[in-house]
């Protein structure tokens, strides 16, 4: 079966031409988001890509093949960069890149001058095949990446490699086979290939920013935006989730309320921006201190809670006084402003143990209670509740 080749290259040119103004727009619109800007240029070296082969159909100049076969490459170089920049990856250095990129115009020169079209077209198949199958080991082994728009564009990357390295196995016995211009079945299926991945591709690229900005909605949503703990909004969802824990399993659930204390002198005489980086410094301290199950937050102004699952409130008070002492001992070390303010910096620590259907509100006030115990008590002290 025939196909007309060069109306389906056009076709396909256009429809890249298509994606890669989705993804330059893309990138326009969200700039600060690591990787887009890779991702427009990849989608640009396509259009070129096609463009030259296109121009090879018309012309039969020879160069203009070897001049699309380095761009494809090149652009798969961008879009790996871009996909690792994306997920926190170190991104491929500049000497890297350039080197990749010469060696591919070199060989493609030398190629070209031995008339080693063949050559060309093998090692054009290998390195595509290789480095589709690193951007899908990137994307389908991150550990955040359990989602099915990752998994699929780093699935649609693997079927890519496989795909170009069953062509290059080809090349070496029968270049003329892998001709894109050979108006047979081959040909045609290739360039469909190369639409529908372009296609997927680029809608995994639009999907995954999607996700990235959900997820920095969501978190913005959940965590207060100077010190970066969770805010009240979400600890009111975590607690439900860990009293329904603590009942269904019969284990302890304890909560701190914590006040720093004098932060309105703080304020008042050192300044909000300092105040600011107490706040900043307690949240440092609390999360070294505490465990990466307990829930911490910040819960207004200078006051923070913490929740400790399977905790009773006889070790919720050993926790407690270890968080105190390490926060005056930090405190201490702030600045010379603190050293010559006729105030200490510390925190009071009120420690309560959730009773057997006891509501939210309940829970809360009797830690709130105990804390303001510690206050009266001569403050920079823990107290729990009777």
């Amino acid at each position: 079966m025939q196909f007309d080749i060069r109306t389906l290259l056009v076709a396909v040119t256009l429809a890249t031409a298509f994606c890669a103004g989705a993804r330059l727009l893309l990138w326009r619109m969200h700039p600060t988001i690591p990787g887009l800007g890779r991702w427009a240029l990849a989608g640009g070296c396509a259009v070129i890509s096609f463009v030259l082969i296109l121009s090879y159909g018309i012309l039969h100049w020879q160069p203009f093949l070897s001049l699309a076969q380095v761009s494809i490459v090149i652009g798969l170089l961008m879009s790996w960069d871009g996909f690792r920049r994306f997920i926190d990856k170190p991104a491929l250095t500049t000497p890297v890149l350039l080197g990749i990129t010469a060696a591919g115009l070199i060989w493609a020169a030398i190629a070209q001058a031995q008339h080693l079209a063949g050559a060309v077209v093998v090692g054009n198949a290998f390195l595509v095949a290789t480095l589709s199958f690193l951007i899908a080991r990137d994307l389908l082994l991150w550990p955040k990446g359990n989602t099915p728009v990752i998994r699929s564009t780093g699935g649609v990357f693997a079927i890519n490699g496989i795909i170009f390295l069953i062509r290059a196995v080809v090349a070496l016995d029968s270049p003329q086979t892998v001709d894109l211009l050979n108006p047979d079945g081959v040909a045609a299926a290739m360039l469909l290939w190369l639409l529908c991945s372009m296609i997927a591709i680029t809608l995994g690229m639009v999907l995954m920013t999607t996700e990235h900005l959900q997820s920095v909605l969501n978190n913005q949503a959940n965590h207060d935006p100077l010190t970066g703990a969770l805010n009240r909004r979400s600890f009111g969802v975590l607690y439900e989730q860990a009293a329904v824990h603590s009942r269904r399993h019969q284990l302890p659930l304890s909560v701190l309320m914590i006040d720093l204390d004098n932060f309105k002198q703080v304020n008042d005489q050192l300044g909000h921006d300092f105040g600011d980086k107490v706040l900043c410094s307690f949240v440092a301290v609390a999360q070294k201190v505490l465990r990466e199950d307990d829930v911490f937050c910040r819960f207004g102004g200078e006051e923070f809670v913490a929740l400790l699952p399977s905790t009773s409130s006889e070790t919720a008070l050993v926790v407690a006084d270890r968080l105190r002492s390490a926060f005056a001992i930090d405190s201490a070390s702030l600045g010379a402003k603190v050293n010559h303010a006729p105030f200490a910096i510390t925190a009071s620590i009120g420690i309560a143990e959730l009773e057997q259907d006891e509501r939210f509100e309940s829970f809360i006030r009797r830690a709130d209670t105990a804390l303001y115990r510690a206050k009266d008590n001569g403050r920079n002290r823990c107290e729990k509740a009777g």
